[in-house]
Parts: C-alpha cells; structure tokens; sequence
C-alpha cells in the first residue's frame, strides 16, 4: 500500500476513481502496517510483562474494530468479493492477540 496501492486495491473490485481519491489514505494505511511490523519484530524476544500483555490486548481490540468495519464495508458492496479475506484475516489477528492478551495463552 506505501508503494504501489493500485495494484493492491484493483483486485478487490475498488473502483478507479475511488483507488485514485483514496491514495493518501492507502499510503497511510501501508506505513501503518510497516510500524506494527516493526513493533511485532522488537517485541517477538522481549519477556514477559505487563506491557507486553497490554499491546496484546490493545492489537486484538484494535484486529477487532477493524474486523468489524471490513464487514460493514463488504456489506455496502463497495469491494468485491475478495473483501471476504481483509475480514477473515483481521478475525484471525483479534483471536490470536486476544488469545495472548485476555489470559488464555501463557505468553504474550
């Protein structure tokens, strides 16, 4: 999405004049996506604590809205059916960090 946010966007059925009014907003999206990826790769070896157990549970709440906004979106019609994997995948990251964060894994 930083670089190339046509090419990510076009197979889900956004149309153009959409992808092309949405370009910032793609952009910030991608780096959004980079900085939780940099946050995860520095966490990955950290021990346990507190902190690290409130991130879990702040990612999974976050996985979760945005579970539930790509469901209204897909609902409207606005993206094809390819939409259906943004929802799975963000369904699968709130259960997973939840998992983690809310107690039922033993590490975080």
């Amino acid at each position: 999405f930083v670089f190339a946010h046509e090419a990510m966007l076009a197979p889900y059925g956004v149309a153009s004049e959409t992808i092309a009014a949405s370009a910032m907003m793609s952009h910030l999206f991608g780096a959004s996506n980079l900085g939780y990826a940099v946050l995860f790769f520095f966490m990955r070896s950290a021990p346990d604590s507190d902190a690290k157990i409130a991130v879990a549970k702040a990612i999974s709440i976050g996985f979760g809205i945005s579970c539930l906004v790509s469901i209204q979106v897909q609902m409207s019609g606005e993206i094809g059916p390819l939409g259906w994997s943004t929802v799975a995948l963000y369904a699968i990251f709130a259960a997973g960090y939840g998992y983690f964060g809310f107690g039922g894994g033993t590490k975080a």
